[in-house]
Protein backbone atom coordinates (compact mmCIF):
# COMPACT_ATOMS: atom_id res chain seq x y z
CA UNK A 1 0.00 0.00 0.00
CA UNK A 2 1.43 3.68 -1.08
CA UNK A 3 2.63 5.17 2.00
CA UNK A 4 2.96 9.25 1.44
CA UNK A 5 4.45 11.38 4.09
CA UNK A 6 4.88 15.06 5.01
CA UNK A 7 6.30 17.14 7.43
CA UNK A 8 3.18 18.92 8.60
CA UNK A 9 -0.41 19.74 6.95
CA UNK A 10 -4.01 20.85 8.51
CA UNK A 11 -5.47 17.78 8.35
CA UNK A 12 -4.54 14.47 7.07
CA UNK A 13 -8.05 13.72 6.33
CA UNK A 14 -8.35 16.77 4.28
CA UNK A 15 -5.45 15.88 2.44
CA UNK A 16 -6.42 12.27 1.50
CA UNK A 17 -9.81 14.24 0.55
CA UNK A 18 -7.85 16.17 -1.80
CA UNK A 19 -5.82 13.92 -3.41
CA UNK A 20 -8.73 12.08 -4.23
CA UNK A 21 -10.29 14.90 -6.03
CA UNK A 22 -7.40 14.70 -8.91
CA UNK A 23 -6.52 10.75 -8.71
CA UNK A 24 -9.78 8.98 -8.07
CA UNK A 25 -7.96 6.28 -9.87
CA UNK A 26 -4.75 5.45 -7.71
CA UNK A 27 -6.32 3.30 -5.30
CA UNK A 28 -5.34 2.98 -1.56
CA UNK A 29 -3.35 5.22 -0.21
CA UNK A 30 -1.70 6.34 3.21
CA UNK A 31 -1.11 10.06 4.65
CA UNK A 32 1.13 10.29 7.85
CA UNK A 33 2.31 13.22 9.17
CA UNK A 34 4.68 14.78 11.85
CA UNK A 35 2.69 17.25 12.86
CA UNK A 36 -0.99 18.08 12.32
CA UNK A 37 -2.10 21.69 12.81
CA UNK A 38 -5.83 21.63 12.70
CA UNK A 39 -6.55 17.78 13.30
CA UNK A 40 -10.23 16.75 14.04
CA UNK A 41 -11.93 14.42 16.07
CA UNK A 42 -15.64 13.31 16.56
CA UNK A 43 -18.24 16.19 17.82
CA UNK A 44 -15.93 18.84 15.81
CA UNK A 45 -13.72 18.22 18.64
CA UNK A 46 -9.55 19.01 17.80
CA UNK A 47 -7.05 16.68 18.04
CA UNK A 48 -3.54 18.37 19.50
CA UNK A 49 -0.37 15.53 19.40
CA UNK A 50 3.08 16.51 19.94
CA UNK A 51 5.30 16.70 16.46
CA UNK A 52 7.32 13.20 15.91
CA UNK A 53 5.70 11.02 18.91
CA UNK A 54 2.71 10.01 18.05
CA UNK A 55 1.01 8.26 15.14
CA UNK A 56 -1.51 11.03 13.06
CA UNK A 57 -2.75 9.28 10.03
CA UNK A 58 -5.59 8.74 7.60
CA UNK A 59 -6.05 5.76 4.97
CA UNK A 60 -7.81 6.49 1.66
CA UNK A 61 -9.82 3.69 0.05
CA UNK A 62 -11.86 3.28 -2.48
CA UNK A 63 -15.35 1.58 -1.75
CA UNK A 64 -17.45 1.07 -4.61
CA UNK A 65 -19.51 -1.69 -3.11
CA UNK A 66 -20.49 0.07 0.51
CA UNK A 67 -23.43 1.42 0.76
CA UNK A 68 -24.23 4.41 3.31
CA UNK A 69 -26.82 2.14 5.32
CA UNK A 70 -23.66 0.10 5.82
CA UNK A 71 -20.90 2.91 7.12
CA UNK A 72 -20.78 1.90 10.71
CA UNK A 73 -19.85 -1.66 9.54
CA UNK A 74 -16.67 0.25 8.57
CA UNK A 75 -16.16 1.92 11.34
CA UNK A 76 -16.52 -1.29 13.88
CA UNK A 77 -14.43 -3.35 11.66
CA UNK A 78 -11.45 -0.65 11.33
CA UNK A 79 -11.89 -0.42 15.38
CA UNK A 80 -11.30 -4.06 15.44
CA UNK A 81 -8.33 -3.73 13.33
CA UNK A 82 -6.49 -1.62 15.60
CA UNK A 83 -7.03 -3.53 18.64
CA UNK A 84 -5.42 -6.67 16.75
CA UNK A 85 -2.38 -4.36 15.43
CA UNK A 86 -1.95 -3.34 18.71
CA UNK A 87 -2.08 -6.90 20.47
CA UNK A 88 0.57 -7.58 17.39
CA UNK A 89 2.68 -4.92 19.21
CA UNK A 90 2.13 -7.01 22.66
CA UNK A 91 -0.66 -4.25 24.06
CA UNK A 92 -3.07 -6.31 25.31
CA UNK A 93 -5.83 -4.24 27.70
CA UNK A 94 -7.52 -2.07 24.47
CA UNK A 95 -11.09 -1.73 24.52
CA UNK A 96 -13.35 0.65 21.78
CA UNK A 97 -15.16 3.68 23.74
CA UNK A 98 -18.59 4.08 21.31
CA UNK A 99 -18.69 5.23 18.63
CA UNK A 100 -14.27 4.62 17.65
CA UNK A 101 -12.23 6.19 20.91
CA UNK A 102 -9.48 3.73 21.62
CA UNK A 103 -9.37 3.20 25.31
CA UNK A 104 -6.48 1.28 27.64
CA UNK A 105 -6.52 1.17 31.20
CA UNK A 106 -9.53 3.81 31.70
CA UNK A 107 -7.40 5.89 29.49
CA UNK A 108 -8.23 7.14 25.67
CA UNK A 109 -4.80 6.68 23.60
CA UNK A 110 -6.21 7.05 19.95
CA UNK A 111 -8.91 8.45 18.21
CA UNK A 112 -10.63 7.32 14.73
CA UNK A 113 -12.20 9.56 12.39
CA UNK A 114 -13.62 8.29 9.17
CA UNK A 115 -15.41 10.53 6.17
CA UNK A 116 -17.08 8.75 3.46
CA UNK A 117 -16.84 10.40 -0.10
CA UNK A 118 -20.31 10.13 -1.86
CA UNK A 119 -21.22 9.82 -5.69
CA UNK A 120 -24.54 9.08 -6.62
CA UNK A 121 -25.90 8.52 -3.16
CA UNK A 122 -23.42 5.34 -3.06
CA UNK A 123 -19.97 5.61 -0.97
CA UNK A 124 -17.16 6.31 -3.70
CA UNK A 125 -14.41 6.04 -0.99
CA UNK A 126 -14.07 6.44 2.73
CA UNK A 127 -10.92 8.11 4.66
CA UNK A 128 -10.03 6.89 7.91
CA UNK A 129 -8.23 8.96 9.97
CA UNK A 130 -6.10 7.89 12.82
CA UNK A 131 -4.70 9.54 15.98
CA UNK A 132 -2.90 6.97 17.96
CA UNK A 133 -0.60 8.40 21.10
CA UNK A 134 2.50 6.01 20.86
CA UNK A 135 5.35 8.15 22.64
CA UNK A 136 3.88 11.66 23.95
CA UNK A 137 4.42 11.59 27.95
CA UNK A 138 2.59 14.29 29.11
CA UNK A 139 -0.86 15.93 27.97
CA UNK A 140 -1.56 19.20 29.53
CA UNK A 141 -5.20 20.01 30.76
CA UNK A 142 -6.06 16.44 29.18
CA UNK A 143 -6.43 14.29 32.23
CA UNK A 144 -7.98 11.37 30.54
CA UNK A 145 -5.47 11.19 27.90
CA UNK A 146 -2.59 8.70 27.64
CA UNK A 147 0.17 6.99 25.57
CA UNK A 148 1.20 3.33 24.66
CA UNK A 149 3.90 4.58 26.11
CA UNK A 150 2.99 5.94 29.39
CA UNK A 151 1.26 2.06 29.89
CA UNK A 152 3.70 0.04 29.05
CA UNK A 153 6.57 1.76 30.10
CA UNK A 154 8.29 0.99 26.79
CA UNK A 155 9.03 3.59 23.71
CA UNK A 156 7.75 2.44 20.68
CA UNK A 157 9.59 2.81 16.89
CA UNK A 158 7.08 4.55 15.41
CA UNK A 159 7.38 3.21 11.73
CA UNK A 160 6.78 -0.22 13.58
CA UNK A 161 3.56 0.38 14.63
CA UNK A 162 2.86 2.38 11.47
CA UNK A 163 3.93 -0.84 9.02
CA UNK A 164 1.35 -3.20 11.76
CA UNK A 165 -1.67 -0.37 11.71
CA UNK A 166 -1.76 -0.06 8.37
CA UNK A 167 -1.11 -3.86 7.08
CA UNK A 168 -4.05 -4.52 9.74
CA UNK A 169 -6.66 -2.06 8.51
CA UNK A 170 -5.66 -3.10 4.97
CA UNK A 171 -6.63 -6.60 5.63
CA UNK A 172 -9.92 -5.80 7.56
CA UNK A 173 -10.91 -3.47 4.61
CA UNK A 174 -9.63 -5.78 1.34
CA UNK A 175 -11.44 -8.61 3.36
CA UNK A 176 -15.15 -6.64 3.99
CA UNK A 177 -17.67 -8.81 3.80
CA UNK A 178 -21.43 -7.77 4.77
CA UNK A 179 -22.14 -11.22 5.25
CA UNK A 180 -19.63 -11.33 8.39
CA UNK A 181 -21.14 -8.00 9.82
CA UNK A 182 -23.24 -9.86 12.59
CA UNK A 183 -19.93 -11.15 13.87
CA UNK A 184 -18.02 -7.90 13.44
CA UNK A 185 -20.52 -6.17 15.36
CA UNK A 186 -20.43 -8.86 18.08
CA UNK A 187 -16.75 -8.83 18.65
CA UNK A 188 -16.99 -5.22 18.46
CA UNK A 189 -19.37 -4.86 21.30
CA UNK A 190 -17.33 -7.66 23.36
CA UNK A 191 -14.67 -4.53 23.55
CA UNK A 192 -16.73 -1.92 23.88
CA UNK A 193 -15.73 0.41 27.05
CA UNK A 194 -17.94 0.56 29.76
CA UNK A 195 -20.21 -2.49 28.37
CA UNK A 196 -22.71 -4.00 30.94
CA UNK A 197 -21.39 -1.15 33.57
CA UNK A 198 -23.46 1.35 35.10
CA UNK A 199 -22.52 4.89 33.40
CA UNK A 200 -23.17 8.38 33.17
CA UNK A 201 -24.15 9.81 30.22
CA UNK A 202 -24.53 13.53 29.49
CA UNK A 203 -27.23 14.71 27.32
CA UNK A 204 -27.20 16.87 24.32
CA UNK A 205 -29.97 19.28 26.63
CA UNK A 206 -26.81 19.35 29.43
CA UNK A 207 -29.17 16.79 31.82
CA UNK A 208 -27.65 14.10 32.69
CA UNK A 209 -28.64 10.10 32.13
CA UNK A 210 -27.54 6.92 34.18
CA UNK A 211 -27.95 4.02 32.37
CA UNK A 212 -26.42 0.45 30.82
CA UNK A 213 -24.46 -0.06 27.95
CA UNK A 214 -25.78 -2.87 26.18
CA UNK A 215 -24.62 -2.77 22.87
CA UNK A 216 -24.98 -1.04 19.18
CA UNK A 217 -27.12 -1.43 16.34
CA UNK A 218 -26.24 -2.29 13.06
CA UNK A 219 -26.45 1.61 12.10
CA UNK A 220 -24.28 2.33 15.14
CA UNK A 221 -26.57 3.74 17.90
CA UNK A 222 -25.62 2.94 21.19
CA UNK A 223 -28.32 0.95 22.89
CA UNK A 224 -28.47 1.74 26.79
CA UNK A 225 -30.78 0.79 29.26
CA UNK A 226 -32.09 3.15 31.35
CA UNK A 227 -34.46 2.77 33.81
CA UNK A 228 -37.45 0.61 34.13
CA UNK A 229 -35.10 -1.92 31.83
CA UNK A 230 -36.36 0.34 28.71
CA UNK A 231 -33.64 0.04 25.74
CA UNK A 232 -33.11 3.12 24.45
CA UNK A 233 -30.90 3.98 21.29
CA UNK A 234 -28.81 7.13 21.24
CA UNK A 235 -27.21 9.32 18.28
CA UNK A 236 -23.60 10.22 18.30
CA UNK A 237 -25.12 13.61 18.74
CA UNK A 238 -27.87 13.03 21.53
CA UNK A 239 -25.13 11.60 24.22
CA UNK A 240 -21.86 11.56 25.65
CA UNK A 241 -20.50 8.81 27.61
CA UNK A 242 -18.73 10.74 31.16
CA UNK A 243 -15.83 8.73 32.29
Amino acid sequence: MRIIKVSATESTNNLAKEWYVSNKDSGAVVFVTDEQTAGRGQRGATWNSNRGENLTMSLLFPLPSLEINEQFLLSAGVGLAITKALKLLNFNTVRLKWPNDIMAANKKIGGILIENILSNGRIAASVIGLGLNVNQQIFPDLPQASSLRNLSSKEYELEEVLNVVVKSIEDFVNTLDRNSSEKIFQKYEALLFKKDKISTFELKDGNFLTGIIVGVTSTGLLKVRVEDEVLKPFDLKEVKLLF
